[in-house]
């Protein structure tokens, strides 16, 4: 089973480094593994629109002053890594009304707010094994030069982390399909 630390021991072991029990545990290979970790998998999520970490959800209003030139403003789920649209509230599809993001909020003239985002991933379980793969080694990538101090062994596994992550787009991004669009016919 796909866990946090088995993640990181796949960086440790790709790095040619001892497996760590803990991200808790003393010592340099799980501070580092406890330090890049979560960081790194908001970045490869925050990277792509991944269906996996797509969620969707109307917002609450704030209830503190709106100090914008929109009509609105809502609180943002702590979960938020990246806004990728507002929602219609009659069929749920994409708005093109005009939204901004400060901080935790987003102020809009539309009401009720539903949005799309890319969500943080906290149990590892959930995540597909060509992302797991893309995640492995970007993290390899990062600690590597700070344990090894071998430049040409980063490069290499930047470079296996590149391909990883192209692969992970093409399965993983392929796993949907646009709801079809209606067909116009033009008579003379």
């Amino acid at each position: 089973m796909v866990s946090e630390v088995s993640i990181c021991n796949m960086a440790l072991t790709r790095i040619g480094q001892s497996r760590i029990t803990s991200l808790d545990q003393s010592g340099v290979l799980a501070e580092l593994s406890k330090l890049y970790y979560e960081a790194t998998l908001n970045e490869l999520l925050s990277a792509y629109e991944w269906p996996f970490a797509i969620a969707r959800v109307q917002l609450s209003a704030s209830a503190l002053d709106n100090l914008s030139v929109y009509d609105n403003m809502y609180q943002l789920p702590t979960s938020v890594l990246r806004v990728l649209t507002m929602l219609s509230d009659e069929d749920y599809s994409d708005l093109t009304d005009k939204w901004e993001i400060e901080g935790d909020k987003l102020f809009s003239d539309t009401t009720p707010a539903y949005i799309k985002y890319i969500g943080t991933m906290p149990n590892p379980t959930k995540l597909p094994q060509p992302f797991v793969e893309a995640l492995y080694l970007r993290i390899a990538s990062k600690m590597v030069v700070k344990i090894t101090q071998d430049q040409s062994l980063m490069a290499g596994i930047f470079q296996e982390y590149s391909v990883a992550f192209q692969t992970a787009i093409a399965v993983i991004g392929g796993n949907s399909q646009s709801k079809p669009v209606d067909k116009i016919w033009w008579t003379a």
